[in-house]
Parts: structure tokens; sequence; C-alpha cells
């Protein structure tokens, strides 16, 4: 049985780093061929804006515009959390492809089969 992983983002421009430090792991989990889900919360709802991911620069990290691309293109699932999407002012108009936005009952059951990590 394949690892299946859940990883929340709770940081986005707020904590360059850190966001950027997830944007990494989650493009390693896709090259190794984990099947990850990712769950945007807080400040981490506007990494699901189109545009957002890609101006992460971490220090002495690869890049959000080099990241999410791999990210993408494996067609990762994006869930993100509704009211911190509402909170953070991101509208469904305004999401990436692959993301939705949901509610406590989607990460819960998506939380019961999947290990969890959280930046």
């Amino acid at each position: 049985m394949s690892k299946k992983m859940l990883v929340i983002v709770t940081h986005s421009t707020d904590d360059v780093d850190r966001a950027n430090l997830a944007l990494a792991f989650i493009a390693a989990m896709v090259a190794e061929e984990i099947d990850v889900a990712v769950l945007l919360m807080w400040e981490g709802a506007l990494l699901g804006k189109k545009g957002v991911a890609e101006t992460l620069e971490g220090r002495n990290m690869t890049h959000g515009k080099v990241l999410m691309p791999i990210i993408m293109e494996a067609k990762t699932p994006i869930l993100v959390c509704a009211p911190c999407a509402k909170t953070m002012g991101v509208t469904e108009a305004d999401l990436i492809d692959n993301a939705k936005l949901i509610t406590a009952p989607t990460v819960i059951a998506e939380m019961q089969h999947r290990e969890v990590v959280n930046f």
C-alpha cells in the first residue's frame, strides 16, 4: 500500500520561508510518487489564489515559481479552508487549478486515511 499524506499549510506571504518550505516538501512528495493532498488554512489560504505561490522566494530554497508547476502538473488536490479563504479575501473565482473550497467534514474524511504534516 502506498503512503498517503495530507500537508497542512498555514502560512503564505506572512512567513515566506515556512510557506516556501511546505511547497518544497509537497513537490518532493510528488517526485517520490507519494499520494499527497494539500490543505490550505489561515494565511495559507492565500496560496490557493492564482499567482500568490509563485511569488514566494524563501531563503536558500527553490522558489515557488519553480515548485508550483511541479505540484500543479501532478494534479495534486488542493483543499482550501472556506472560512479561512473568506477571511483572507480569496473567492472561488480566484482559485488555482486543482483547488476547491472545503469545510471541516471534508478535511476530517481526508485525515482518516492520510498521515498529516503541518507547516
